[in-house]
C-alpha cells in the first residue's frame, strides 16, 4: 500500500540524511582535500597569468601563494589581488568555491555534534569507556539494579552501559550509557565496549513487551551469556534465570554466577516458617535503604596461614566486620571449621556497614 508523506516529513527526512552524511569522518577529509587542491591549483594559475606582466610589475610565486592562502581560508594577510584579467577571474572563482567549502566544513562540525546528541538519546552510538558494567536486556526491575550499582557502598561512579532492544533510553535522567542493540550480536556488544568491561549482567529480557514462557526468557539469557563469553572469555558474567531447571544450561554457557529468584524466594519462605525473624534479616541485606552489606574481598597478607577462627577475630577487631566464610578455588564455604586455614589466594566473605579496607 502506498503511504503518502507530507512535504514537511520529506524535508525532515532530507535534513536527517544531510546531518548524517556531513557528520561522517570522510566528509572532513574530502573538504580538507578540496581546500588544499584549491590552494595549489589557484596559486599556479594566478602565477601563470601574472607571469605575462612586465618584469617590473610581475609578482613572484610566493606572492601568488600568500594571496591564494588568504583567499582560500578567508584570512586577510595584506596581499593585493592579481593585476591580470585571467588572474582576477581565477581569484574570484577560488574565493567563491573556498567560501562554500568553509561553510560545508562548519556544517559538518555542527552536524557531528548534532548526530552525537541524537545517537546518545536513541542508543545508536558507542560506549567509549572501560572498567564498566554492562546490563544486557531490560525489564521493570533493571532500575533497581542500577540503583544498587550506583550506591556508595558499591563504589559510586561505576560506569554503567545498558544494552537493550529498545528504541530510546528508558532512564534518561539516570547516569548511564544507553546502547540500542541486541545483546546476542557481536557488533552490538562491541558497541557496548565488552572487551574493556569489568562485568556483565544478563537479565530476564522483557524489552519486546510480549509475554513468554519462563523457558523462552531463560533461553534468551543463555544466548546472551554465550555471546558475552565468546566476545570476552575473561568477563565476569552474572545471569538471571526464572526456572531453576535451566541452571545447567547457564553453567554450560560458562556463566560465572547464576541468580534464580524463584529458588531464593521459595527457600526464604520455607525457612521463615521454621526460623522466626530470618525474613527480616535477609530483608536488611537485600533492601536498598539499609547500610548492611555482604562484601567479597581478597584475604589480607596478615591472615595468610591463619585459621578461620583467628581471621574472624582479626576482622572483628580491626574493622568491625563479621567474617562469614571464604571462597577457595571458585568454591564457597560458609562458616567453615574453626581450624580451616586461610591461604594467600583465598577471598573472604564479610558482613559490614562499609566496604572493608585492604590495607590491614
Amino acid at each position: 500500500m502506498y503511504v503518502r508523506t507530507t512535504r514537511t516529513e520529506r524535508l525532515l527526512r532530507l535534513l536527517r540524511r544531510v546531518v548524517f552524511v556531513l557528520s561522517r569522518p570522510n566528509t572532513y577529509v574530502f573538504i580538507a582535500l578540496g581546500l588544499g587542491l584549491l590552494l595549489i591549483v589557484g596559486t599556479f594559475l594566478v602565477w601563470e597569468f601574472e607571469a605575462q606582466l612586465p618584469a617590473a610589475k610581475r609578482g613572484d610565486f610566493g606572492t601568488a601563494w600568500m594571496y591564494m592562502l588568504q583567499s582560500v581560508f578567508g584570512v586577510y594577510l595584506g596581499y593585493s589581488p592579481p593585476d591580470t584579467l585571467g588572474g582576477q577571474f581565477v581569484a574570484l572563482i577560488v574565493i567563491i568555491v573556498a567560501a562554500a567549502l568553509r561553510a560545508l566544513l562548519v556544517a559538518a562540525i555542527v552536524s557531528g555534534f548534532v548526530n552525537r546528541v541524537l545517537a546518545h538519546g536513541t542508543g545508536r552510538g558507542r560506549a567509549r569507556m572501560d572498567n564498566h558494567i554492562i546490563i544486557c536486556g531490560w525489564n521493570s526491575r533493571v532500575k533497581q539494579i542500577i540503583d544498587v550499582l550506583q550506591r556508595e557502598a558499591f563504589g559510586a561512579g561505576v560506569p554503567i552501559v545498558l544494552l537493550a532492544q529498545l528504541e530510546k533510553n528508558p532512564y534518561p535522567d539516570m547516569k548511564l550509557t544507553f546502547i540500542s542493540g541486541n545483546p546476542t550480536h557481536a557488533d552490538d556488544l562491541a558497541r557496548a565496549a565488552v572487551l574493556t568491561a569489568r562485568g556483565a549482567i544478563a537479565v530476564t529480557d522483557e524489552s519486546d513487551a510480549d509475554p513468554h514462557m519462563d523457558s523462552t526468557y531463560d533461553a534468551r539469557a543463555v544466548l546472551t551469556v554465550l555471546a558475552l563469553k565468546d566476545a570476552n572469555p575473561n568477563l565476569h558474567v552474572v545471569a538471571q534465570l526464572l526456572d531453576p531447571a535451566n541452571r545447567h544450561h547457564f553453567e554450560r554457557a560458562r556463566a560465572n554466577e547464576i541468580i534464580a529468584s524463584a529458588e531464593m524466594s521459595e527457600g526464604l519462605l520455607a525457612r521463615s516458617a521454621l526460623n522466626v525473624g530470618i525474613a527480616n534479616a535477609f530483608s536488611l541485606l537485600l533492601r536498598l535503604d539499609t547500610p548492611q552489606e555482604v562484601y567479597i574481598i581478597d584475604a589480607p597478607p596478615a591472615l595468610e596461614g591463619k585459621t578461620f577462627q583467628a581471621a574472624l577475630v582479626h576482622e572483628q577487631i580491626r574493622s568491625g566486620n563479621i567474617l562469614l566464610g571464604v571462597i577457595e578455588s571458585g568454591k564457597t564455604f560458609l562458616c567453615p571449621p574453626a581450624e580451616y586455614r586461610v591461604h594467600g589466594n583465598s577471598r573472604l566473605i564479610v558482613l559490614g556497614n562499609v566496604r572493608p579496607r585492604l590495607d590491614h
